[in-house]
């Protein structure tokens, strides 16, 4: 029955196209940030992209931010977290640099607004160090697949979820992914089996920025993500690589 309504949209979907003007349909949107965007590694499994990743996560009580640089020659991690010292709900602030040609992390800690009291400390690249790079590129091959990106790739999928004026350079699309994946797949990413989902997608033409925002809640649970991509090709290693003398204020390190 799904193939069938399918064909009708589809057929509906190549009336409609003569009627409108030039569009930007969902799917181009897909494939252009998919091939931008997907994580890349070499053969030691460092990641080589360039671009920044912003990631806001909320649960039902809990928040979390995510702000991470990648670049040819390492990568940059900030995390804020929700922590509790001594009895006091705060939050913990992480920040990773990791430098391939150190072949190690520079990570500091410091607590609420803390800066004052930063921890700094060097290590060298373990077997784990890119175990977060690993776990993206399976969530999003789990998610992706070829299934979904056939989906995707319909015709009457593109009118399901409409198109885009070319001429406008900001494009937002509302997913109806429920009519298409089993909510059951979300558990894994949400915790739980959500009732509903919301996902909407933003793409700035002219920066190629992308916006993935995704909502899904159940009578007891609630789950939120904003994830943004942006700054393609564009991340410069200076802005973020330690200096000498920075350097040498990290524990554990030694030039």
């Amino acid at each position: 029955m799904k193939s069938k309504n399918f064909l009708i949209l589809g057929v509906t979907a190549g009336l409609m196209y003569g009627c409108l003007g030039p569009q930007t349909y969902f799917s181009n949107v897909f494939n252009t940030a998919y091939d931008l965007y997907f994580p890349v590694q070499d053969t030691e499994g460092k990641p080589v992209m360039n671009y920044k990743v912003i990631a806001d996560i909320a649960t039902n009580e809990e928040a979390f931010n995510f702000t991470l640089f990648f670049f040819e020659t390492g990568m940059s991690l900030t995390s804020t977290t929700p922590a509790t010292v001594e009895e006091v709900l705060t939050t913990e602030t992480i920040t990773a640099i990791y430098d391939y040609q150190e072949e190690g992390v520079f990570a500091s800690r410091y607590f609420g607004n803390n800066t004052l009291e930063t921890e700094k400390v060097f290590s060298n690249f373990e077997e784990d160090a890119f175990d977060v790079i690993d776990t993206a590129i399976e969530t999003v091959e789990t998610s992706l697949t070829e299934e979904i990106k056939s989906i995707i790739n319909n015709q009457a999928t593109n009118l399901i979820i409409g198109g885009q004026p070319e001429t406008q350079d900001i494009k937002k699309y509302t997913l109806p992914v429920a009519q298409f994946v089993d909510l059951n797949t979300f558990e894994d990413i949400a915790g739980f089996v959500p009732s509903d989902l919301t996902v909407e997608v933003t793409f700035v033409t002219s920066t190629n920025e992308t916006t993935i925002e995704v909502s899904a809640s159940s009578p007891t649970e609630n789950y939120q993500i904003s994830l943004n991509l942006s700054s393609y090709d564009a991340v410069l290693a200076t802005d973020h690589l330690l200096s000498s003398t920075a350097k040498s204020a990290y524990e554990g390190y030694s030039a």
